[in-house]
């Protein structure tokens, strides 16, 4: 093999090496629907061979190291019908120039036929701009995202080099820094949060079938938000390309651990995930007028259901445009996990061991419109996204816990149930106008809102007793059995507004050397949670059927004093203990910004900014743990700060693709609202509270980056990056008995450092005399991270004097090999994909404990998808092929390592049909 493999590159460099004299294709292409503008990711290819280009963002392409003859030069466009330009002749040491224009409409030219069209969505589109841009960005395009089986923006960010998501956490980690190092934003514009515990919004409400493409930008711009420093990650939303566009597709799918399960679910959820209400229907501690069972429904095979349509339309309006795009999606899902979970001491040995079986049922629904008005050189666009999803959850843990089995012959049992509701609508105006030759105004403008609601979450802790067989109520702690409610309602307005002034040559057609932006950013964030919790308090153990918990919890023993009612205020003596407890939060950001970049020669090119941010943040509250409403017990928490935030970014061109960049930034990092807020949120294995001392961070960023690009969508790069972060905020188990989690600044300091690699190669692409292609695509990109962080806060326990930050795997790698293939009637694109990260803190010790630690394993999906015609095409998958066991360990002071909590999540299959004309 390796001889024949020789012979063959020999072979080619005789080739190569014989063709002496060869002549070149370029020129421009244009939009007519555009009136004219560049037309940017056409596809421009010599007919009947493989040779082929991609234009610029300027429209420019160019065909190089052509036989002399003749060829036919064929031009194409995602919706719009194919150029055949025949009988270009290619003489050499010359250059042939086309400059012509394509639209949706037939040219005026005798020789057009119409053949298959690319997308603009593409990988070669997206790596093009990355090429052209100055600053460090990456982007995974919707062609990108259906090769690797991604199915929303959060799987998407997996898939790039220093991502990685941890298991029962929130959204990803970039770079090893977490969801509150993060920012995310659509279309350029901040997202709000659905969740109490989280700054930025679930990445995994965000569905292929609406996105575009997800940029992720590691390094600060004067024109992002200054709260990140791991990455800002910014969703595209699809738009309508070419005259007009219907898609349907429909799949179905099974996870192998929870298909034929006796499935529980709760009673009061809905395969939809609508109806069950948000308010407590209790109006007095005397009436138990719940209307939900604490009992949960069974059912039988878990089937997953999804389906999709797109249906778009464009109008001509005289000289301009207005295009019209809505798009719809319904996912629901099923799982199962069974393992154990733990608490153990610093010597090993076991507070609480439980084992679990969890049920979790997720449903939602995605509906996006987009209405986009062209006229001129301006534009106007209305974006409108609203999204559902509804996720249930039924746990049963059973085994050993401390105060709760005491005694030698009994066990704990807690049965968990717990719906999470949220709505998420965006509401977007974008527009963008040209106003001379040299100033073009960009304005955005958003209206958010966010409902998170936990309606009716249950939690009964039952003991049973070997000896005689039989269970009965825990006492002790009226919180054993609860029924919670809570309501987080948050409206957020953003405006982006910025003006760009270009300067250097303009007339002669090239690009300007230089160009000045100058901008305003104001955000207004206004946040509400409510709570209310039930808890019953039982004056002795009531033997009780597990089975059937409504034969205790009722109307009749709340009567008969077998338990009373008790919410978090108590009985409510001189205050009516129906009142919700609650925090609130305002903040504001007004922030300018100017940025600066020029061209120095051909191959240096600076770009320099400023941005000057004014963030204030208020939080009151009223909660289980004190109260700053009218400054009775301490003072409301007020963070106000004005930061002046530089930045830069150095591009240097060996050659057109030999690229170093060098970056440099200064940010922040802001304490959230839920984090200063000290209210107890509880959960089976731990609780947690906010700090109002928390302090904001300051974070110092470097990076160097090198791209070498090969053609078409092949690139190598290599990363290398290093920040400082200033009073880091760390999550903590803090100095108590109980297992309860706060937030921190945990030392003065903390270092992350690290290099990154990312290949992209076509291993071979090969086209035969029957128009049939075949090409082998291999990608990689792996990393490698070093952490480490001070920490000396007194107020903390901490095990270790200085440790890795939580969530930072030293090693994340990422690989995928896909075969196309593409004839008249038929293409099919197969992929295999290896995700894997390294060991990470989930937690820092306290108290002479370990560190919990989250064991590293790998993911390996396969995906097909494939047109069996025109109209219609196919896909299946297997994802989690490997169905590995998911570990979090901690190691004792006697040198043990305890594994304390585990369980496998399952092999998913799917198939899927779709139709689109």
């Amino acid at each position: 093999m390796n001889k024949f493999l020789v012979l063959i590159a020999f072979l080619l460099t005789i080739v190569v090496n014989a063709q002496e004299t060869t002549g070149s294709i370029a020129g421009k292409l244009t939009d007519r629907e555009m009136n004219g503008e560049p037309l940017a990711f056409a596809n421009v290819t010599i007919k009947g061979t493989s040779k082929g280009t991609t234009s610029d963002y300027d429209g420019l392409y160019v065909l190089n190291k052509l036989e002399p003859g003749t060829y036919t030069v064929v031009f194409s466009f995602v919706g719009y019908e194919t150029l055949e330009i025949p009988n270009v002749q290619v003489v050499a040491d010359k250059v042939t120039e086309i400059n012509t224009d394509l639209g949706a409409s037939a040219a005026s030219l005798d020789e057009v036929v119409i053949t298959t069209v690319s997308r603009r969505d593409s990988e070669v589109a997206l790596l093009l701009e990355q090429k052209g841009a100055i600053e460090m960005i990456e982007n995974i395009s919707a062609q990108e995202l259906a090769r690797k089986g991604v199915g929303d923006a959060q799987g998407a960010l997996t898939k790039m080099a220093g991502v990685s998501k941890q298991e029962g956490v929130k959204n990803v980690f970039v770079r090893g820094l977490g969801d509150r190092y993060n920012s995310t934003t659509l279309n350029g514009l901040p997202l709000p949060s659905e969740d109490p515990e989280y700054k930025n919004v679930a990445l995994d409400f965000f569905d292929s079938n609406i996105i575009n493409s997800v940029g992720i930008n590691k390094t600060f711009q004067s024109s992002l938000y200054g709260d990140f420093a791991g990455a800002n990650i910014d969703i595209i939303s699809k738009e309508l390309y070419g005259k007009e566009t219907i898609q349907l597709g429909i799949g179905s799918g099974i996870n192998t651990r929870a298909v034929s399960k006796d499935f529980e679910t709760v009673d009061g959820g809905s395969w939809f995930g609508y109806g069950l209400s948000s308010d407590s229907p209790i109006s007095s501690l005397d009436n138990y007028s719940f209307e939900n069972s604490l009992a949960p429904n069974n059912q039988n095979s878990q089937v997953n259901l999804n389906a999709n349509f797109q249906i778009g339309k464009k109008f001509d309006i005289g000289e301009n445009s207005l295009k019209t795009l809505l798009i719809g999606s319904f996912d629901s899902k099923y799982s199962y996990n069974e393992g154990n979970t733990k608490e153990i001491n610093a010597q090993g040995l076991p507070l609480r061991d439980l084992d679990f079986q969890k049920y979790q049922y997720n449903v939602s629904q995605i509906l996006m419109a987009n209405v986009d008005y062209g006229f001129g050189d301006h534009n106007i666009g209305f974006n409108s996204l609203y999204i559902h999803n509804n996720n249930q959850s039924v746990g049963n843990y059973f085994g050993q816990s401390a105060n709760i089995s005491e005694e030698t012959d009994d066990s704990a049992y807690i049965k968990r149930q717990q719906i999470n509701d949220n709505t998420v609508l965006v509401n977007q105006i974008l527009s963008e106008f040209t106003l001379t030759d040299r100033i073009n105004l960009e304005a955005k403008i958003g209206y958010n809102i966010t409902r998170a609601n936990e309606p009716d979450r249950r939690q009964n802790t039952f003991v049973y007793n070997q000896t005689n067989d039989n269970y009965r109520v825990a006492v002790g702690t009226p919180g054993y059995n609860l029924r919670f409610f809570s309501e987080l309602e948050e409206n957020e307005i953003v405006a982006h507004l910025k003006t760009s002034y270009n300067f250097g040559v303009i007339d002669n057609d090239e690009e300007p050397k230089g160009k000045i932006d100058l901008g305003y950013d104001y955000r207004n964030t206004d946040r509400r949670f409510d709570f209310l919790q039930f808890n019953h308090d039982f004056g002795s153990p009531i033997v009780i059927d597990r089975s059937n918990p409504d034969l205790i919890f009722n109307q009749q023993n709340l009567t008969d004093g077998t338990f009373r009612l008790v919410t978090n205020s108590g009985f409510g003596a001189d205050f009516d203990p129906l009142d919700p407890f609650f925090y609130e939060g305002e903040k504001d950001i007004h922030a300018g910004f100017a940025s600066a970049f020029y061209q120095f020669s051909e191959s240096f090119t600076l770009n320099a900014g400023l941005r000057l941010e004014h963030i204030k943040q208020y939080v009151n509250w009223d909660t289980n743990l004190s109260s700053s409403e009218n400054n009775r017990n301490t003072d409301p928490s007020t963070l106000e700060n004005t930061y002046l935030l530089p930045s830069f970014t150095g591009k240097y061109n060996f050659n057109e693709n030999s690229i170093l960049r060098l970056t440099g930034s200064k940010t922040y990092t802001y304490p959230q609202f839920k984090e200063v807020a000290p209210f107890l949120y509880e959960n089976v294995n731990f609780s947690s509270f906010g700090n109002p001392d928390l302090e904001a961070s300051d974070n110092y960023n470097l990076d160097l980056k090198y791209e070498f690009y090969f053609g078409g969508n092949q690139i190598i790069s290599l990363t290398g990056f290093y920040k400082k972060i200033i009073d880091p905020i760390n999550r903590v188990q803090v100095n108590s008995a109980a297992n309860q989690l706060s937030y921190i600044n945990s030392g003065e300091e903390a270092d992350v450092a690290g290099a990154e690699l990312e290949v992209r190669k076509t291993i071979f692409n090969l086209e035969s005399s029957e128009n049939r292609k075949h090409e082998l695509a291999f990608g990689l990109n792996t990393s490698y991270l070093y952490s480490r962080q001070d920490l000396s806060n007194r107020n903390t326990n901490f095990t270790n004097s200085e440790d890795e930050l939580e969530g930072a795997s030293p090693w994340v790698l990422n690989t995928d090999l896909t075969y196309n293939y593409d004839s008249t009637n038929f293409n099919l694109m197969s992929s295999v994909v290896l995700n894997y990260f390294s060991d990470r803190i989930y937690s820092l010790g306290v108290q002479q404990q370990g560190n919990i630690v989250e064991t590293g394993i790998p993911t390996l999906d396969f995906i097909a998808k494939g047109t069996i015609s025109k109209h219609w095409g196919v896909s299946a998958k297997v994802q989690n092929i490997l169905d590995p066991e998911f570990q979090l360990t901690q190691d004792d002071i006697n040198g043990g390592t305890n594994v304390i909590n585990n369980f496998n999540k399952g092999i998913v299959f799917s198939l899927g049909l779709s139709y689109s004309l």
